[in-house]
């Protein structure tokens, strides 16, 4: 934990510098500090193990059956496997890392102005659901990263080549394949404001009120889309119960904010606002199944351009200086809880490298 402190910090410092034009490269400095620290990381995350492990035993096999329909992982995951076979899996994860690294160093560059960097790195690093969380989920990161580079595309309404993105990425991670209605977002051009808090509060409601019949259609879609390997997630779901308190109430606000302020962006931003009020719409989502969460945090990935471009529209010093503060503590204070959970602990607080293993894996 203390090394991810550190290097978050150094990270944020240098992308405040990135600001000024003597530092320009400050921003470029952060990510490949970042780059590094991932790219070189070992036994870090709750699942670096079973990646591993299954590294060793896909390419234990001589010929493959692609199309085995038993086969849980991804068949674009498996080649990448075999791809990387002579290289072994550090290599993989190195490669991986750079690319992905790349893609947010991408997209904050060209939807964040400088003067946000830092606050883009922060939330990257110290927001749970970001790298640390990536580090671990490595075929859904890798999804996700191909998915961000379908907005552009969104944007200028070309349907196919945005499908065609998302349909890639499903191949690492079959679950993206459900974001493929978000490529006709590019379309509505309706302003939220007020009008959209409403809708979006009535929705995040709606969805608690009637989760039995959410599931119903969720289970259902999972059958259509053919990922129907992923209904045990479901079923650990179903016994969640929701947690009531001021996170709930955070997260509602935030929202709310989001759609109030996406009024004020010229298009192309206010279609990235747009993303990150439905990512909050699987808060709710997410108490009745995993996977749900899970597919909200493809969505959740612009919130790193968005939190940035809607404090920077607060006109009100005191409104806009509280509201970076407010995500600032519940940033960090989910930070500190992510190491101190049972589920994450023991696999994210001691930082390892690659320098550790006795051999090249």
């Amino acid at each position: 934990m203390i090394e991810t402190i550190v290097i978050g910090l150094i990270c944020v410092f240098w992308a405040y510098l990135g600001r000024y034009r003597r530092l320009s490269w400050g921003f470029g400095a952060a990510m490949t500090i970042l780059f590094v620290f991932l790219a070189i990381r070992y036994e870090w995350g709750n699942d670096y193990r079973q990646y591993i492990d299954k590294f060793t035993v896909y390419n234990s096999i001589d010929e493959f059956n692609y199309s085995d329909p038993n086969e849980r992982w991804e068949v674009g995951w498996i080649f990448l496997y075999r791809i990387f076979k002579p290289f072994g899996f550090f290599s993989l994860v190195i490669v991986l890392t750079a690319f992905e690294i790349s893609v947010y160093y991408w997209f904050i560059k060209k939807y964040i102005p400088k003067e946000w960097y830092w606050f883009a790195v922060f939330i990257y690093v110290f927001n749970p659901n970001f790298m640390l969380t990536q580090s671990s989920m490595m075929r859904q990161t890798l999804a996700m990263c191909i998915v961000l580079l379908s907005i552009p595309y969104i944007y200028k309404k070309k349907v196919i080549i945005a499908a065609l993105f998302i349909l890639f990425a499903s191949l690492f991670h079959s679950s993206a394949k459900i974001l493929l209605p978000i490529v006709f977002l590019g379309f509505v051009n309706w302003r939220m404001g007020k009008k959209g808090v409403i809708i979006g509060v009535v929705l995040f409601f709606a969805i608690l009120l009637f989760k039995n019949i959410v599931t119903s259609i969720i289970e259902n879609t999972l059958s259509v889309t053919g990922l129907g390997k992923y209904t045990y997630y479901l079923e650990e779901g179903k016994e969640s119960k929701l947690e009531s308190g001021i996170g709930f109430v955070y997260q509602i606000i935030i929202m709310s904010m989001i759609l109030y302020y996406e009024k004020r962006q010229d298009r192309k931003d206010g279609l990235i606002f747009k993303i990150t009020a439905l990512s909050f719409l699987f808060v709710p989502l997410g108490f009745i199944a995993q996977l749900i969460a899970r597919i909200g945090m493809y969505l959740q990935v612009s919130m790193i351009a968005t939190y940035p471009l809607m404090i920077r529209t607060i006109n009100n010093r005191i409104v806009r200086a509280g509201t970076l503060f407010i995500i600032m503590f519940f940033t960090i204070y989910d930070f500190f809880s992510f190491f101190n959970s049972e589920i994450w602990r023991d696999s994210f607080i001691e930082y390892h490298t690659i320098f550790e293993s006795f051999i090249w894996r």
